[in-house]
């Protein structure tokens, strides 16, 4: 199947991260520091397979039922903040940010009619705004929405969190009353704990999530199949990849177009060293939704099996996108940046992307982006406090320990370095496709050299 950028009324066709109020289409999530739920708590008398089956017209009727109902009242505030919320429904399908921009407009509109009593609008118009990585603007109005509702927080605290001011959420979530029974506070919950290394409660809490959302019948499949995706994920990056993959095959069952899921699949395989299936997830991933970092995995497979050709028709596209980005104003810029780092390719450009983002977002991937970039371009001693910063909540990712331990071992610190890729390891021995074997060859030429001396 060729590859190709596809163009959608002027928008390039690209996937952003999305915070849990994206992704589940209502209000993000406090943290609680209560126990866990226990899954065995809940019982569950509805199973997927009683769950209406997934409805491919559905989101599109809906949305041209509320474009008509707009284009019919002039005056319709709510018509408009609805129609708002069904575009993000559509963009949550396509990855077509002409979708968020319709959904920016339509909530726009809804407030130049009506300022107040129109709770919904501000909500649709920050939520439009962090799928176009405008973080900033997106606060705001959810910081407006907060001002009478404090449900607003919960969306605060997920903006903060993407842009990297922990004690700005932290501070938001103790305004939010914790809902232990709604599976999307799980999810915030969970990911808070993930952030401060706190992964087996993580875990237990993503497993009640899941447990929630099946059973929701009124919970659409495209969120359904995201909780599902975000276990898979947590289980992923444990290393308990047969667990991982059921999760996800769940997710395509259902909602068969999620694209992010053929992208997780397509790198749990490439994980595994499994080329082949990796090839096909991720060209069905890149089918619908081309985002740079499934071409650059797609070039990958491709060069581990030989196909060198193919290879760098993937890695041109990526250079194309990037053009194409920056022209019409969509911020691909963390994964072009570790594109480039990774594959040794415009290094400088690497570093001015990486330097921007950290500008932009202060989260722990930003710098640990900058980290890996600032090592291959020899800048050892900033590389080293970019890494520190990465590593400073705590949060347990094998490759941020991989970098930090690449990172001091250049810079000749042989007991950090051992420290560090020791914990990548024990993180996770599966975390990359090349990665970990270079972490077992360092660490045994380090404890070599710690023998002889």
């Amino acid at each position: 199947m060729k590859l190709r950028m596809r163009m959608r009324k002027g928008f390039l066709v690209l996937a952003c991260i999305g915070v849990v109020a994206v992704a589940v289409g209502g209000w993000a999530i406090s943290v609680s520091q209560r126990a866990v739920p226990s899954s065995r708590s809940f019982n569950s008398t509805t199973s997927l397979a009683s769950r209406p089956p997934y409805d491919p017209q559905f989101v599109r009727q809906m949305l041209e039922f509320w474009a008509k109902k707009a284009q019919s009242d002039p005056q319709g505030a709510i018509a408009r903040a609805t129609l708002a919320k069904w575009s993000l429904e559509s963009y949550r399908e396509t990855g077509d940010m002409a979708d968020a921009k319709r959904a920016e407009n339509a909530a726009r509109a809804s407030l130049k009619i009506r300022a107040k009593n129109n709770p919904d609008a501000p909500f649709q118009l920050s939520r439009s705004l962090v799928t176009q990585h405008r973080f900033q603007e997106a606060l705001q109005f959810a910081r407006r929405v907060a001002l009478y509702n404090p449900e607003g927080y919960r969306q605060c605290a997920d903006i903060e969190l993407e842009l990297g001011d922990y004690t700005a959420a932290q501070r938001d979530f103790a305004k939010v009353q914790p809902a232990e029974t709604d599976p999307s506070y799980l999810a915030l919950s969970a990911r808070f704990h993930e952030l401060k290394g706190r992964n087996q409660v993580q875990l237990a809490l993503l497993q009640k999530a899941v447990l929630l959302a099946d059973a929701n019948r009124d919970m659409s499949p495209q969120s359904v199949a995201w909780f599902h995706e975000r276990l898979g994920h947590c289980l992923a990056s444990m290393g308990r990849f047969d667990k991982a993959e059921a999760n996800y095959k769940v997710a395509l069952q259902v909602f068969p177009r999620d694209y992010r899921t053929m992208a997780a699949l397509a790198h749990l395989e490439a994980n595994r060293n499994h080329w082949t299936p990796a090839i096909e997830w991720a060209k069905k991933a890149a089918a619908i939704v081309p985002a740079p970092e499934t071409i650059a995995l797609l070039g990958d497979a491709y060069a581990a099996t030989g196909k060198t050709a193919e290879a760098k028709r993937q890695y041109a596209l990526i250079e194309d996108m990037g053009k194409l980005e920056r022209a019409q104003g969509v911020i691909y810029d963390r994964q072009r940046a570790l594109f480039n780092v990774e594959h040794n390719r415009n290094l400088p450009e690497a570093l001015t992307l990486a330097r921007g983002e950290l500008q932009m977002r202060h989260d722990i991937y930003a710098y640990d982006t900058l980290a890996w970039v600032l090592y291959k371009t020899g800048k050892l001693d900033e590389a080293q406090k970019a890494a520190t910063q990465s590593l400073r909540q705590g949060t347990q990712d094998a490759s941020l320990y991989f970098h930090a331990g690449i990172i001091a071992n250049a810079r000749r610190q042989r007991e950090r370095a051992q420290k560090y890729l020791s914990q990548a390891l024990k993180i996770n021995p599966q975390f990359h496709p090349t990665a970990p074997k270079q972490a077992r060859v360092l660490l045994s030429q380090l404890d070599t050299a710690s023998a002889s001396n």
